[in-house]
């Protein structure tokens, strides 16, 4: 119950929902936590019902990146962590049609930083429903894991998944291609876009057009790098990014790091600094 409900911090996120009210009325009748869940999803409409699901879980996700990955969520972060997750819930549920499936490591759950001489661009998409709206982002950061240059855009109409995922390769490719850095690496949360890329096959429909176009770019380009998946806690924050892409109205170019990932940055120096000191005490 002070979990998820009662300490000051669980108390502010749950203050940024505008159904809040709902749970602060029942918090006031009942001690069980039980109770407090069950009776509160039953006075919620179905949206609001669901939402409330992703806050619980999102708070509980924020205790156990403090206790078992010594990482620190924001408070807004984990508010908006709970949107995201219901509106990715909500676009899966309308992905119709087969995807290409290919089996990963496990291993690939966090952002490792590039080789030497080389950088990193992470992409991402996210799709907004109600806005009809697709925000892609993209940010290169280098071998010493700091932050070099972003980029977001937003577009409508609203397209299927895979092919917002396709358009947020080719959009990258293309920007740092103009940036002239040398070696880039591509990673991303898009198993199917990756999967075409990486394996030959015919597709005459726009998502294979956008598919060849990215063919195209990285032959003439990209011959030392590589397009790669890597799970979703590994693109954190392009993830957020490509939510934040969807406030502006325009593309824009980030030089400076944006707030809403300066706690995702700053958590992955530090996980990647605890893992250099552990491999330096082992030799």
């Amino acid at each position: 119950m002070h979990l998820l409900f009662k300490c000051a911090g669980s108390r502010n996120i749950w203050s940024m929902w505008n159904a809040y009210y709902f749970v602060n009325h029942i918090l006031d009748g009942y001690q069980d936590i039980k109770e407090v869940i069950f009776k509160t999803l039953q006075v919620l409409q179905h949206e609001d019902a669901s939402l409330f699901g992703c806050i619980i879980w999102s708070i509980w996700k924020q205790r156990n990146n403090k206790i078992w990955k010594e990482v620190t969520d924001a408070q807004g972060f984990v508010f908006d962590r709970a949107k995201s997750l219901l509106e990715d819930w909500k676009v899966a549920r309308s992905i119709q049609g087969s995807t290409v499936r290919r089996e990963y490591p496990a291993s690939n759950v966090k952002w490792i930083k590039p080789r030497s001489g080389r950088f990193k661009c992470n992409i991402d998409a996210a799709f907004f429903e109600t806005a009809k709206l697709v925000g892609i982002e993209m940010c290169i950061r280098d071998e010493n894991d700091h932050f070099v240059l972003a980029r977001t855009v937003c577009f409508s109409p609203l397209c299927e998944v895979h092919v917002g995922e396709a358009l947020g390769l080719l959009s990258a490719m293309d920007w740092v291609h103009l940036l002239q850095l040398g070696t880039v690496d591509f990673e991303m949360d898009a198993k199917r876009v990756v999967d075409s890329i990486n394996y030959s096959h015919t597709d005459v429909t726009e998502y294979g057009n956008i598919i060849s176009n990215c063919k195209t770019l990285f032959s003439q380009f990209y011959e030392n790098s590589c397009v790669e998946f890597v799970r979703r806690q590994a693109n954190e924050v392009a993830h957020s990014l490509a939510k934040a892409a969807l406030s502006s109205a325009s593309s824009q170019i980030l030089v400076t790091i944006p707030n809403c990932i300066e706690h995702i940055l700053f958590n992955e120096m530090q996980l990647i600094y605890s893992s250099q000191k552990k491999n330096t005490r082992k030799k």
